[in-house]
This record gives structure tokens, sequence and C-alpha cells, in this order.
């Protein structure tokens, strides 16, 4: 079974088009057709078009049935800090929501600020708080309420861009 062979059934169920797919994905579907041809898709970029197309894509360890999960890497730039006397890496955690491109046309807010929450291996939250003057960068630690409402406000989209009209 291909890629493209799962993303066909996708969009059969979906009721959805190749053509629809490819400008969601932000390419011309001509260029998507050769790709899907060549089977030269990208492990991350089908889990992105199952993504759009609304499918859940697991992989499960067969000895223990845990979720294989790839490491999520944040927008903003490495951060590396101590917060209550531990330390924390953006590089070593897993990005779970920011705030760049807030209103959709600029990286920063008007303040030029922006924040990224991250949860690290031993399930700490902690905010990441990027600023155009880089020296202003800092870590700080968040409870998990604080967690919730800023992934509430903000969704569990990593990367965003500027809006395309």
């Amino acid at each position: 079974m291909t890629s493209r062979e799962l993303m066909d059934a996708a969009l059969a169920k979906t009721k959805n088009s190749q053509a629809w797919l490819a400008r969601q994905m932000g390419w011309t579907p001509q260029n998507f057709n050769l790709r899907l041809n060549r089977n030269s898709i990208r492990a991350d970029e089908f889990l992105a078009l199952m993504d759009v197309l609304g499918v859940d894509v697991t992989f499960t360890m067969r000895k223990t049935g845990e979720i294989l999960k790839p490491h999520v890497s944040g927008h903003g730039r490495r951060l590396c800090g101590n917060c209550d006397k531990i330390t924390f890496d953006t590089a070593a955690a897993e990005a779970i929501s920011n705030s760049f491109y807030e209103d959709g046309v600029n990286e920063f807010n008007a303040d030029g600020e922006a924040a990224e929450l991250y949860v690290d291996s031993e399930g700490r939250y902690f905010m990441a708080e990027y600023h155009t003057d880089t020296s202003k960068d800092r870590l700080r630690t968040v409870q998990s309420s604080v967690a919730a409402a800023f992934v509430e406000k903000y969704g569990t989209q990593i990367e965003k861009g500027p809006k395309k009209e």
C-alpha cells in the first residue's frame, strides 16, 4: 500500500478532491500529483496531509502498546535556562501551543512579543517568552490550568504563518 492509496481512501471518505488538498497544503495540484506518482511524499508531509483531512495516524509499539510520538519542535528560537532550580530547554521539550502570528500577519504582537508553551519529559509545563529584542527572551514555569487556558486560546497548531488571501 502506498501513501497515495491511503490518501485516496481518505479523500473518498471526506468527499474532498486531490486539488483541494494540494491547495490546503500550499502546493499546486500538478506538483502534488507528480509527487504522488513518484511516491516522493515525506513522512511528515503525509502526516500533515492526513491531519488536513481529519485522519489521525498513530504508531504503536507492538510489545508495550505504547503510542510512538515524534518530537514536536517549537516555532521560536531555542531557549535554555533555570526556573525554580530546574533547567528547562526548548530543544528537549515538546511544543504544545504558541502565540506567533496571533493577528494572522505579524510573527510577534504589537509589543514585539510572542509566547510558546512547552511540556518537558517529566510533565512540567513552561512558557518561552520571545521578544524582537532577543536579550529580553526568558523562560518561566506555568501551572497546568494556565497551560490549558493558553491552549484553548491559541490552539495546538505550531507552524503558523501569515494568512494567505
